[in-house]
């Protein structure tokens, strides 16, 4: 079978969202900013329709670009691939400064950020690299969520291992040290639900895509009663 691209207008994506049922619009796989004036349109257009729009984005942006969205943007993830200016600059061709900046402004005007680390053996995995991750964030704030995501060999580093279980492991047991309140696991097939930061009930099981249990009732875990905040809870 084979794939071709097709061309919407603005219009047709959103319409094609509502249809579908959906409550919100990612703006994924290709970095956003590339095409942000594409998607400043149709986030301007979903928000008049009552949908959520969400970046995922390697958090590379100017400042100007943040203020302009925010109105629209009700979420990011962000790609914080490591806290050494030196991987940033060799492996991503970019600089870690710039990252950081777009993590602590997008918090600062109340737009929901979610961080994701892929963790590479032999050039991000260290122990000490990891604390100062898991600590940045903490320092920022306790409750952005965190994903440990596992590396596979892929393109131009197919002679890379993939992450050992066991480094993903101890990076979640870092980012709980910190005091991070929601540190998760990705690619692995498990350590993906939420659990309160105060009781540690269950509140959100999942298995991958689906929601099996849900126990959050007016941004409260239905348990002790605890804030859980949040987009959409």
């Amino acid at each position: 079978m084979e794939l071709r691209s097709q061309e919407l207008n603005p219009e047709d994506v959103v319409k094609q969202a509502k249809r579908s049922g959906s409550t919100s619009i990612s703006y994924t796989y290709t970095e956003p900013t590339i095409f942000f004036e594409y998607a400043f349109e149709i986030g301007q257009l979903a928000k008049r329709e009552g949908l959520y729009n969400v970046f995922v984005t390697n958090g590379y942006m100017t400042e100007e670009m943040i203020q302009m969205v925010h109105p629209v943007l009700d979420a990011a993830n962000i790609d914080l691939k490591s806290f050494n200016d030196d991987y940033y600059r060799k492996i991503c061709k970019g600089k870690l400064a710039p990252v950081l900046k777009s993590i602590e402004r997008m918090k600062k005007l109340n737009i929901w950020v979610e961080v994701t680390t892929l963790i590479v053996p032999g050039q991000n995995d260290s122990e000490e690299e990891l604390r100062k991750i898991a600590n940045y964030l903490a320092g920022v704030d306790s409750s952005i969520p965190w994903h440990i995501s596992r590396f596979y060999p892929q393109y131009k580093m197919e002679d890379v291992e993939s992450t050992p279980v066991k480094v993903l492991n101890r990076a979640y047991e870092i980012g709980k040290e910190a005091g991070l309140r929601y540190v998760y696991l990705g690619n692995v097939g498990k350590g993906n639900n939420t659990y309160c930061h105060q009781c540690n009930s269950l509140l959100i099981e999942r298995s991958g895509y689906s929601i099996l249990q849900y126990n959050i009732k007016e941004g409260r875990c239905s348990h002790c009663q605890s804030s859980i905040i949040g987009v959409g809870l």
